[in-house]
């Protein structure tokens, strides 16, 4: 049976500025939210330039980034990203509108995982009074710095040595009520959500660029058995100015329902 060709659908100004206006997603699945992950790379793979991801994308990349996080519960990063980056998670009016006009709050929770919990103060997720910042650490993140960063966010403790995913996925639904969530990388946060089966979708930006060398890619880690290579099926693609846009949904990766754990400890 012969598939029929892919085309990409090429765009003008004004079908790019409403790509995403009506973006909605499946409900979740028992026991976790649904998971998306939203990521932009060069043509060869690479997400940073100069250790940085913010210069891989175009300003209509950019955009549709907020248009993805406004339509969901929650965007969370590794502190990689957040050591390296001063990440904005502000909203712009027209996407706060549109989230009260859903009956939701003007911005969607801001979280960071980090086992350690040495995180740059100085940075906006803590520095903003606009949207409420979260911290999701261990047990063997140091008292002191846990109390400096409770000044400026909600911290939790979410295992011993290293954050457990599974009791997030929990505490998540169970004591934040987030139904949709945003991964935004780093590429090490990346491979534990697709590992752990816990990846629905992934929004994908590819830039018109190639860098080379050692520079991060979507996704690192150990890897993944060559029996659980993760499989995707393509939902949508856009071009604009060389930049291509794709919608992917995960098939292949398992989905765990993660066990009910008691309630998310704080540490004061």
């Amino acid at each position: 049976m012969r598939h029929q060709p892919l085309f990409v659908i090429p765009t003008d100004r004004s079908t790019i500025d409403g790509l995403y206006d009506e973006l909605e997603f499946p409900e979740p699945p028992p026991g976790r939210p649904y998971v998306a992950m939203n990521m932009v790379s060069t043509i060869d793979g690479k997400v940073t330039i100069g250790g940085r991801s913010f210069p891989v994308g175009s300003a209509v990349d950019h955009g549709l980034m907020r248009k993805i996080r406004a339509a969901v519960d929650m965007v969370i990063v590794g502190a990689g990203t957040l050591r390296n980056e001063d990440v904005n998670f502000s909203l712009p009016a027209a996407l706060q509108e549109r989230r009260l006009l859903r009956g939701l709050g003007p911005h969607p929770l801001a979280a960071v995982i980090s086992a350690s919990a040495e995180l740059p103060l100085q940075r906006k997720f803590f520095q903003s009074a606009d949207f409420e910042s979260i911290v999701f650490t261990s047990e063997r993140a140091d008292r002191a710095r846990i109390r400096a960063l409770e000044s400026y966010a909600r911290v939790i403790v979410v295992g011993q040595k290293d954050v457990d995913l599974n009791r997030l996925m929990s505490i998540l639904v169970d004591d934040l009520g987030v139904k949709r969530l945003l991964v935004e990388g780093g590429p090490t946060l990346n491979f534990s959500f697709v590992d752990a089966g816990y990846a629905d979708e992934l929004f994908w930006t590819v830039a018109p660029k190639i860098v080379g060398g050692r520079e991060l890619t979507m996704v690192e880690g150990k890897g993944l058995d060559p029996g659980r290579v993760a499989k995707l099926k393509l939902l949508s693609a856009f071009a604009y100015n060389e930049e291509l846009y794709l919608r992917y949904r995960f098939v292949s990766t398992k989905i765990r329902e993660p066990q009910r754990t008691q309630r998310a400890q704080r540490k004061v």
